[in-house]
This record gives structure tokens, sequence and C-alpha cells, in this order.
């Protein structure tokens, strides 16, 4: 019996991806294992391996083709007895399959959406007229109820109820055009502003043509704005921030660094991500996990950092922090930077985490503030160093310091817990002989 091979979903975030290239050509044998084909997620570039035995038998979908939905199928795999030849009736069973399989998603997603929704209390209705008309409009008023359930999330339509929101000038982004909460903190935007942030032509129009250029957004690119808008609208956040002296630390860095080669050396990156991890094992609120109706406190501390790439973003996690020293953490580091840059990062590389390091201070930044990213709980913000006047035994001396800005999930992480996990980051920054206890 033949078999689909479709399209993987090879990241907890990818809705669709790019086939870049295949590696096998129709009529090829294929093993269990086997690398097959090389697909572009919205993290990377990945290898694709087969799942069975078998002759490729039909490419549904060719090389260089972007944005195919996951779980869409790409191709056929022959088992031992098929040939070619039966590809017509394969053909035609995957199209009545797909059918089928997209009619029964259709009528999951609508019985689930009434489902979620039974929860709700119903208004009650007139029970003592007992005529014909009484029933009719009975009939009517639960039938009105059920689309508006269908047509806007409880949610949504409190928000809209509270800020005096008609939402029958609002289109659903939900389910079967359903509206949610996203959709209303929208239209409170682009009536902020003045401008429909959902209608692209309002905002194409507001612009001269003969002055700008169009450039079409890559799947990394749209999922980083993707979460990044879910990240500002769930995650209630907070800012704290403060200047580090790193004056002894760099005396210890450099220090250290006269034992090694100049493609060994220690950055200050290397001491920050040692120290944020005992912070976390000091407060381990911060090492945590927030889901709804539980918090996830972790014992081991997974830190991502943050890489730029080409049209993107992407945190590579460091794993076990807790029990490295600074040349594994250097070592791991320099790794998952190269296979960052180069998209070979599997989704093991960069998933999870509770925390993330952005360091900006390459660029001469000196302070700025981080957007979280989800899951993880809080984000630090690493500024550049510069030197001030500081006063030493009554006497003017020159200082080195960095500016450090957390931000943190509030359902998580406390004010006052912040500013402990900052404050102890900074001890151990102004005083690098307490990394030895």
């Amino acid at each position: 019996m033949s078999i689909k091979i479709y399209m993987p979903a090879l990241s907890p975030t990818m809705e669709m991806g790019n086939l870049v290239k295949w590696l096998k050509k129709e009529g090829d044998s294929i093993s269990s294992g086997e690398i097959i084909a090389e697909i572009e997620t919205d993290k990377a570039l990945m290898e694709y391996e087969s799942a069975d035995d078998g002759v490729l038998g039909k490419i549904l979908i060719a090389e260089g083709t972007n944005d195919v939905k996951v779980n869409s199928p790409i191709a056929i795999l022959l088992e031992e007895g098929e040939s070619v030849d039966d590809l017509d009736n394969i053909d035609k069973k995957i199209s009545i399959n797909d059918k089928t399989e997209t009619s029964q998603d259709e009528v999951s997603a609508d019985a689930q959406l009434t489902s979620n929704d039974e929860q709700e209390k119903d208004m009650p209705l007139n029970a003592n007229e007992g005529d014909i008309d009484s029933s009719n409009n009975k009939k009517k008023s639960q039938v009105d109820l059920d689309i508006e359930r269908k047509y806007i999330s409880p949610l949504a339509k409190r928000i809209a109820e509270e800020n005096n929101i008609d939402t029958r000038k609002i289109s659903g982004s939900g389910p079967n055009g359903r509206i949610v909460k996203k959709d209303i903190h929208q239209h409170i935007n682009s009536e902020s502003t003045g401008v429909d942030v959902t209608d692209h032509e309002s905002i194409v129009s507001l612009y001269n043509a003969s002055n700008y250029s169009e450039k079409i957004n890559d799947n990394m690119r749209l999922v980083i704005a993707k979460r990044l808008e879910e990240s500002n609208l769930q995650i209630p956040s907070y800012t704290l921030n403060l200047d580090c002296s790193i004056s002894k630390l760099n005396k210890v860095r450099n220090s250290m660094n006269e034992h090694f080669d100049n493609h060994q050396r220690l950055s200050i990156n290397h001491f920050i991500i040692k120290i944020t991890s005992m912070a976390m094992i000091k407060v381990p609120e911060v090492n945590s996990t927030w889901i709804s109706d539980k918090t996830l406190v972790h014992k081991n501390t997974d830190i991502g950092i943050a890489v730029a790439i080409e049209n993107g973003l992407i945190t590579p996690i460091i794993r076990d922090v807790q029990s490295k020293g600074l040349s594994t953490i250097r070592d791991d580091m320099k790794l998952l930077v190269e296979k960052a840059r180069d998209k070979k990062l599997s989704p093991s590389e960069y998933q999870g985490g509770t925390i993330s390091i952005s360091n900006l201070g390459a660029y001469g930044i000196k302070n700025f503030t981080s957007i979280i990213n989800p899951p993880q709980s809080s984000i630090l913000s690493i500024g550049a160093s510069r030197k001030i006047p500081v006063i030493e035994e009554e006497a003017v001396a020159i200082d080195e310091v960095i500016s450090i800005t957390l931000t943190a999930d509030h359902r998580l992480i406390d004010g006052a817990v912040g500013a402990n996990f900052i404050s102890y980051m900074k001890e151990i920054i102004e005083n690098p002989n307490l990394m030895l206890l």
C-alpha cells in the first residue's frame, strides 16, 4: 500500500514551510532514516528523513515551493510490489481523503466552538407565552444566540462591551471568521490612530507608490511578528534597570584570557550567562513557566542567547548552565551561534528555556528593553560598556559600567522578586570572586 509523505511540523510554531530541495528523484529507492529533502522552517533549514522504506513514486510539491502548509501531501512513496502505473488511482484516493479530512476538521472546529461557549449562561426566555409565536421566537432566539457564539468569543464580546465597540464593523480572524480578543485590540488601536491596522489597502493608500518598494515577508519574519504580537498582547510585563560596575570583572577576565589563545578568549557575555544562571538558582521564580492553572518551576537553568541572522532573529538555548564552567559555556555558545547563522539549528536547540539574553553593546546602545519570547518568563537586555566618573575615598575616579534591563512576566515574577534577581546579578558582577562560592 502506498504511503503519503506530508510536510512535517518541525517546530511548535510551524504552520507552513518552504520545500527548498529534493535530495531524491522519482524512481529512487529510499531507506528508513535516509534524508530525502531540505525544508526551511520558520527558524532554520532542516533535513527531512524518511520514516519508511520504498520507492519515491511521485513528487507532488516541486522543490523551491514556498508556504507549503503543514500536513499537506508532498510526495508518494511506493512500497514493494507497487509500480508507477498505480499512481492514477493513488492520486484519486489522496484527493478524496484530503477533502474528507478537511470536511471533518471544519465540523470538528465548529463543534469545539459551540462546546467551549456552552459554559456561558443563556439569557432566560419568557416562559409564560404558550402560543405558537412564543415557540417560534424561542427557536429564533436560540438560533441567533448560536450564531453569535460562533461570531464572537465570550472574552472578545466582554472587551467590546466595555469599550462600547460595534462588533458589526469588525472582521474576525478566528476560526470561521470568528471575532477574537486580538481583533478587538486591533480595532481599539486603529480607532486611536485613525487608521484601520487590519485594512492593508488603507495603510498602503497613505504612501506615494513611487516612494517605496515592496518586500515579501518570509516565513521567519511572519512568525517573529506573530509571536511578538502575541507576547505583547498576552504577557503583562514590566521592566527594571540598573548599572553594574564591570571594572573588577574585566580584571578577572583579562587575567584568565592570558591563558587562552585569541579564539578561546572569554567575553563579558560568557560571564553574564553564568551569573544569570546563579541568580536563577537564587531566585527560582525567574526559572519558571506560566501555564494558566499551574506554574512549572525548573531545576536546570536553560538560557537563550539572542542571535541576529539574515532577515530575522533566533534564540538558541544553552542547556544546564548551572553545571557548566565558563569555557564550556564559551564553546557551547560559539557552536550554537554558528549553527544559527547557517540555519542548521534543530528544534531542540532553540525551543524551551525560561530566560533569554540580548546584548546590543556592540552597537553602542547604552540601554534598551526587549520583548519576552514565549513561553519564557523574562529577558535580559545588556547595553554597551561605558566609563563614568565616580567618587572613591573622597577622590574622583573612572569606573566602567554596563546597563542591565530585566523585562519580566508579572504573572510569575512580582516586582520585588524581579528586583531581588537583578540586584543579585549586580552583586556578583561587581564582586566576581563570589562566582567561586
